[in-house]
């Protein structure tokens, strides 16, 4: 496995994303903390945190799908009862993790973070945003004055509630295939066209680093964490 990642703080004063990449299970965790600065972080580090002990001594025998919605379930309850203990006003991330077993990729996905697939010159983005700005877009409400997008807006993350309802998938991988994770300090500032070309031309390492500092170069004020894979 090929597999590399790095988080810049941008213009913030905290880091509220978290991530966490393990190569022995082939296993890819991103989380964008949000309720303020010591909030937003615990809750992405509550929730990258569940996955760490799954893997935490061994890897998996098998996975699948159903596996990946427990987990899920687990780390919202885990933010929420943290939220609810703490008694300060809203606490949540979002959550996107990448599971390889063999040639099979297991994803959960809650709120804004992002999985991409580069596969034969086309970067695909596999997850669908929570947000109020990408359901508009959904809906065919294109023509959206800037100001009014709102794209900060989280439809669903992880922890506000009780409960949440993720999106949950099964893909094929095939040899040479890339998947990209990444928080949306990197794509607000980074055309996909820009991100393509520079996952192609450079190591997974090399990339990434790359990425952070375009996305720097073009403006980018939030917290930036990515994550590429390289399946072989």
């Amino acid at each position: 496995m090929t597999a590399a990642g790095e988080s810049h703080i941008g213009l913030r004063k905290n880091n509220e994303d978290s991530y966490y990449i393990n190569e022995d299970c082939r296993l890819l965790v991103i989380a964008d903390g949000m309720g303020g600065h010591e909030h937003g972080q615990l809750a992405s580090e509550l929730a990258v945190q569940q996955f760490v002990t799954l893997v935490d001594g061994k890897c998996p025998e098998a996975f699948s799908v159903e596996q990946m919605e427990t987990l899920f379930e687990q780390a919202n309850k885990a933010v929420y009862e943290k939220q609810e203990a703490l008694q300060s006003g809203i606490m949540g991330t979002t959550l996107t993790v990448a599971m390889v077993d063999g040639n099979r990729l297991y994803t959960g996905h809650v709120g804004d973070s992002r999985l991409y697939l580069l596969r034969d010159d086309e970067l695909t983005q596999l997850t669908q945003d929570h947000s109020y700005y990408a359901e508009l877009m959904r809906q065919g409400n294109t023509d959206i004055p800037l100001e009014n997008r709102q794209k900060n807006v989280l439809l669903k993350a992880l922890g506000p509630e009780e409960t949440v309802n993720g999106q949950y998938f099964e893909e094929k991988l095939y040899p040479d295939d890339q998947l990209l994770l990444c928080t949306d300090g990197l794509y607000n500032a980074v055309p996909d066209e820009d991100i393509k070309q520079i996952m192609e031309q450079h190591t997974a390492s090399d990339a990434v680093h790359l990425l952070i500092e375009t996305a720097l170069a073009k403006g980018a004020t939030d917290n930036i964490t990515v994550i590429i894979y390289r399946h072989e």
